[in-house]
C-alpha cells in the first residue's frame, strides 16, 4: 500500500489506488470544510499551525519591547532605593503599575514582529512554497495572521483605554505619596517641580546626607484669580518630617502687582509654607491625554467646548485612542506580503522589516500630528492618515502576491 505524508505529518492515501466512491466522497467532504475554513478561524489544521507558530514570538516580543520600555523607571527605582534611601516597596510597586502603558506599545509590536518572523522562517524552510503548491493561496494564508490582529487590536484597545489610565493614576499617586511624606529622594537637582497647583519649586542642589534643598526657588499663586506669582528665594530649605511643611531658610520674598511690577521685597531668616493637605491626589487633576480614558477625554472635550476653549488636542488625543491599536491590524497587513517576498534573503529580513515597519508608521505618525496642529487639519484626518496610507499599502502588496 502507498501513501505519502501531507505538510503538516498526516499520512494520506494516494488517490489512484482509493475507490471512486471513497474519492467522491473526500471531494465533497473537501469542499465542505473549505466553507468552513474560511468561516471560523483556526478552524482548518494549517491555520492551528500558523497560530502555534505565532504564540512564542508574539510573547517574546511583548516581553522584550515591556522590559525595555520600563527598563529606565527601573533603574530609577533601583538608583532611588540604593543611593538615597528611598522605600523599596513603593517604588517597585510603581514600576509595575507603570507596566500595563508599556504592555499597550508593546502588543502592536509584538504582533507585528511575529508575524515577519513566523513568515520570513516558513518562506525560507519551503513551507510556504509547499502550500502554494497545494492551491493555498498567499490571501488564505494571511487569514490566521488576520484574525489574531483584530483580537489583538481589541484587546489592546481595552488595555489602553480601561487599565492604563487607572495604572497610571496609581503610579502618579505613588510618586506624590513619597513627596508628602519625604520629597527629597523624588527631587533632582536643576529641575522644576510641580508640587500643587499653586506651588512650583526648582532646587539648585539637592544634599541627599543631610536631606537638605540648596538654592530653592518657589513660584506661589492665588489660585482664584490671575496674577504674577510672588517668588520666593531661599539659601536652603528642608521638609519637615512630622507634618507637611516646607521650611525656607535665609532668603527673600518678591511681590508683583497685575501688571508684573515689583512692589514689594522682604527678607526673612525662616519662612514656612503649607502644602496641601491632599496631595497625593491633586494629580488627578492634572493627568495628561494619555492618562485618561475615552469617556474622561470625551466628558473634558464637551467641557471645553461648551466654555468656548480650544478642545484640538484632547480630540486629536481622543482618536488616537482608537487609532492607534488599530495600527496592528494595519501593519499586520502591511509587512505580511513583504516578508514572504523577502523570505529567501536571510533570517534577519523578518526582523529587520519588522523594525523598519515600527520607525515608518511611528515616523508618519508624528508628522501627521505636527502637520496637523500646524495647519489645524481635521483631528480624525491627522490620527488615522498614517493609518489609511499603510493599510492600502498593504493591501495593494497582498493583492500582488500570488
Amino acid at each position: 500500500m502507498f501513501g505519502r505524508y501531507n505538510f503538516f505529518g498526516d499520512f494520506k492515501m494516494d488517490a489512484q489506488i482509493a475507490p471512486k466512491t471513497w474519492k467522491h466522497a473526500t471531494i465533497t467532504k473537501s469542499k465542505f470544510w473549505q466553507q468552513v475554513y474560511w468561516a471560523i478561524p483556526f478552524a482548518s489544521r494549517m491555520d492551528r499551525y500558523f497560530f502555534r507558530e505565532m504564540l512564542a514570538p508574539f510573547a517574546m516580543g511583548v516581553m522584550f519591547f515591556v522590559v525595555v520600555l520600563t527598563g529606565h523607571y527601573f533603574y530609577w527605582a533601583i538608583k532611588s532605593i540604593v543611593g538615597q534611601r528611598a522605600p523599596a516597596k513603593d517604588l517597585l510597586l510603581m514600576v509595575v503599575y507603570l507596566m500595563p502603558q508599556a504592555a499597550a506599545l508593546a502588543i502592536p509590536i509584538g504582533m507585528i514582529l511575529c508575524t515577519c518572523i513566523v513568515l520570513n522562517r516558513m518562506g525560507r524552510e519551503m513551507e510556504l512554497m509547499a502550500l502554494r503548491a497545494n492551491g493555498v493561496s498567499v490571501q488564505r494564508m494571511m487569514m490566521p495572521f488576520v484574525v489574531v490582529a483584530v483580537l489583538v487590536t481589541i484587546g489592546d484597545f481595552f488595555l489602553n483605554d480601561r487599565i492604563v489610565p487607572e495604572s497610571n493614576r496609581r503610579a502618579n499617586q505613588i510618586i506624590y505619596q513619597l513627596a508628602y511624606i519625604n520629597p527629597t529622594p523624588l527631587i533632582e537637582s536643576d529641575k522644576f517641580f510641580k508640587v500643587s497647583d499653586e506651588l512650583w519649586f526648582y532646587v539648585r542642589l539637592v544634599n541627599y546626607q543631610t536631606n537638605r534643598l540648596e538654592g530653592v526657588l518657589v513660584y506661589q499663586r492665588d489660585p482664584k484669580e490671575w496674577q504674577f506669582p510672588q517668588a520666593i528665594i531661599a539659601q536652603w530649605a528642608q521638609k519637615e518630617h512630622s507634618g507637611n511643611q516646607w521650611i525656607l531658610y535665609n532668603g527673600t520674598i518678591y511681590k508683583f502687582n497685575a501688571k508684573g511690577e515689583l512692589v514689594a521685597q522682604s527678607p526673612f531668616r525662616r519662612q514656612i509654607i503649607n502644602l496641601p493637605p491632599d496631595l497625593p491626589l491633586l494629580i488627578n487633576d492634572n493627568r495628561r491625554p494619555h492618562e485618561l480614558s475615552t469617556q474622561e477625554l470625551r466628558q473634558r472635550i464637551e467641557t471645553l467646548d461648551k466654555t468656548g476653549q480650544t478642545s484640538y488636542e484632547l480630540q486629536i488625543a481622543y482618536h488616537f485612542k482608537f487609532s492607534v491599536p488599530a495600527a496592528t491590524l494595519v501593519m499586520t497587513l502591511w509587512a505580511a506580503p513583504l516578508s514572504i517576498r523577502f523570505s529567501q534573503k536571510g533570517s534577519f529580513a523578518g526582523l529587520f522589516i519588522a523594525i523598519l515597519g515600527v520607525f515608518l508608521y511611528q515616523g508618519a505618525m508624528g508628522w501627521a500630528e505636527a502637520i496637523g496642529q500646524r495647519y489645524f487639519l481635521p483631528p480624525f484626518l491627522v490620527a488615522w492618515s498614517q493609518n489609511f496610507i499603510f493599510g492600502v499599502m498593504g493591501l495593494w502588496l497582498l493583492w500582488r502576491e500570488k
